[in-house]
Order: structure tokens, then C-alpha cells, then sequence
């Protein structure tokens, strides 16, 4: 991906969602108002959390590369972690970034819950990113079963971690009519976060929805290609290094 793409897509999520941040910031305890837990001198544990959105597939980078090259740049101390490493296929276009995360490939939210216990006490996350739904609406699940897995996941991350930070993501659009209640999912996901959130673990909100072209910015209508890659780590960095900024 070229740095004109790159820079022209990282303006673009800085306008989308900094007024999220900014609002994050007076209505949720989440950065301003939160004291640091973490030492300075500590590499924080970030914890990708999702489907095949997340993992992606052969030939891709994955949102997870540009979003290591954002906090390689900003000269933070950070270590991915999960136990899931590569891609799906195992042939990435890059590999010159931190691989490991928690991305799989067609499971549905309450199939993450079960497993996600035994993964975090075995990584220990600081923070984790959370992109979760597409296959719970596209294997009927409903929008409120949907929420309540997510709800509980971030639960379960707190049950390891009390101080676990979490950047809750509302998920990316798609071209398939299968998918018609993202928005609908994301309206609740948005009031998920804005319950959760509590000062020693707060919850935040990105925007994935807005300002991304399914169209454009998708290789099937649902997974990102290099453009929505893009787009994507973009949005993370944004609130990440919000985040990141105030544990140090």
C-alpha cells in the first residue's frame, strides 16, 4: 500500500473518529479521566480479538500490519498477542510486523466466548480489540443474542484482567443483504459500550462503520482488502493511541 493511500485514509479516520474519542473523553471515564495502572517502563499486551475480519486470509496483510506499522512509527511498546499467528492460509503479503492475535475464521461471538477465558489467562492482554457479529447475523442469530455475547466477553476479559482495557468496535458494512442489520447491531453495540465502560476498565467505542465503502474497500462484500485494511488499523490507531498515551 503506498504512503499517499495510507496518509490520505489516516486523515480521513482521524475526522471520523475523533469526535468519538473526544466524546469518550466527557461522557465515559475512559482517557482524560483515567489515572495510568500501567508503568511506563511496561511493553502493554494488545490482544486483536475477532473473526475472519481480524485473522484474514492469504494474500492480505491484515488490518493488524498497519496498525503495527502506526505504533512502530509512534515509538510505542507493544506486543500482540493471542494464540493464533499468521493469517488464514499462512501466506501474508507482509511479515515483517507482530503476528499473533485472536482472530477466527467464521466464529460467531458466543463460540469466541466459550474459548476466551482459557486465552486471555494463558496472554494476559492489557488491551483488547474487539470486531465482532458478522457470522452471528449471518447464522441467524438475532441483534440481542448477538450484544449479550458481547457483553459477557467483555466479562469474561475482566474476570482475568480488572483492569483490561477495551476498544469495542462497530463493525464494518457489507454489500450482502444477508447482513441489513449491522446498523441495527451497531446502534446496540454503541449502547453496549456506554454501560460497560467502568474507570479501571474502560470501554471505547470505534466507529468501523462510517466512511467505509463496501464496495470499494472489500474483496466479497464482507472482507476488507488492502484499501479497507487501511481503513481499518486507521480507526484502531486513532482511539489506541488515545489509550496508549494515557497509560504512559
Amino acid at each position: 500500500m503506498n504512503a499517499l493511500l495510507r496518509r490520505t485514509h489516516r486523515r480521513a479516520s482521524t475526522r471520523v473518529v475523533m469526535f468519538s474519542v473526544l466524546t469518550a473523553c466527557t461522557a465515559i471515564p475512559l482517557l482524560s479521566q483515567c489515572s495510568p495502572s500501567i508503568p511506563q517502563d511496561k511493553t502493554i499486551k494488545i490482544m486483536p480479538l475477532g473473526d475472519s475480519i481480524t485473522e484474514s486470509s492469504e494474500g492480505h496483510a491484515s488490518y493488524r500490519y498497519y496498525l503495527w506499522q502506526h505504533l512502530m512509527e509512534s515509538g510505542h511498546r507493544v506486543d500482540f498477542v493471542g494464540s493464533q499467528h499468521g493469517v488464514s492460509g499462512r501466506k501474508l503479503r507482509h511479515d515483517d510486523f507482530d503476528q499473533d492475535h485472536e482472530g477466527h475464521s467464521g466464529w460467531r461471538a458466543d463460540e469466541i466466548l466459550v474459548n476466551l477465558k482459557g486465552w486471555a489467562t494463558s496472554t494476559q492482554p492489557d488491551i483488547v480489540l474487539i470486531h465482532l457479529g458478522h457470522n452471528d447475523l449471518w447464522q441467524g442469530e438475532s441483534v440481542t443474542s448477538t450484544v449479550e455475547d458481547l457483553s459477557a466477553i467483555i466479562d469474561t476479559l475482566r474476570q482475568v484482567n480488572p483492569k483490561v482495557k477495551i476498544l469495542l468496535a462497530q463493525i464494518i458494512p457489507s454489500t450482502l443483504p444477508k447482513f441489513n442489520t449491522i446498523t441495527t447491531l451497531n446502534q446496540e453495540i454503541a449502547k453496549l459500550a456506554s454501560t460497560k465502560t467502568m474507570i479501571q476498565s474502560p470501554v471505547a467505542l470505534v466507529d468501523q462503520f462510517t466512511g467505509f465503502n463496501p464496495s470499494s474497500e472489500t474483496w466479497d462484500g464482507v472482507h476488507p482488502n488492502d484499501s479497507g485494511e487501511v481503513r481499518m488499523a486507521d480507526k484502531w490507531n486513532v482511539v489506541l493511541e488515545s489509550v496508549l498515551d494515557t497509560v504512559f
